[in-house]
């Protein structure tokens, strides 16, 4: 047996694929985005991020009135490491559609334009001014479960 089968063997069955793709460099491989591109193929459709939801821990919660529509909202501040992290998620993924949930439940759909800095979001969603403050005791009171997650 030589060393390069020797060392793929020690590798278990991870070896054995690499060892098989090494012996075989001819095989048929899926062509690249670029190729479809070229050939007028459509390219994949969008997938669901296969990264978990990120969870966010609210620091403090209050009932605003939307300064565009005039609709109830609600804006709430995360943890400083919350805002990191959601600084960070929205700095890489501009241009995508992000799910917010409120326990499971969504409650808006945005694109990313920009990165969400400084730790402080506000929501909108049909609230009625009862609903905006009902769910401003919840996330105050810690019960409630908010994430965020790609979704294109």
């Amino acid at each position: 047996m030589t060393a390069t089968a020797t060392r793929y063997k020690e590798a278990g069955l991870l070896g054995l694929f690499l060892w098989l793709a090494a012996l075989s460099p001819g095989m048929a491989q899926a062509p690249s985005l670029l190729e479809q591109l070229h050939k007028g193929e459509p390219s994949p459709p969008p997938r669901k991020s296969t990264l978990p939801p990120l969870r966010l821990q609210i620091e403090s919660a209050a009932p605003v009135f939307d300064e565009r529509t005039k609709d109830p909202a609600v804006t709430f501040r995360l943890t400083a490491r919350a805002g990191r992290l959601f600084a960070e998620f929205t700095g890489n993924n501009i241009g995508r559609t992000i799910e917010i949930r409120i326990d499971g439940k969504t409650v808006m759909r945005p694109i990313i334009r920009e990165p969400i800095l400084g730790g402080s979001v506000q929501i909108t969603g049909g609230f009625t001014l009862k609903d905006a403050k009902e769910l401003v005791d919840r996330l105050n009171s810690g019960a409630a479960r908010v994430e965020a997650e790609v979704v294109d």
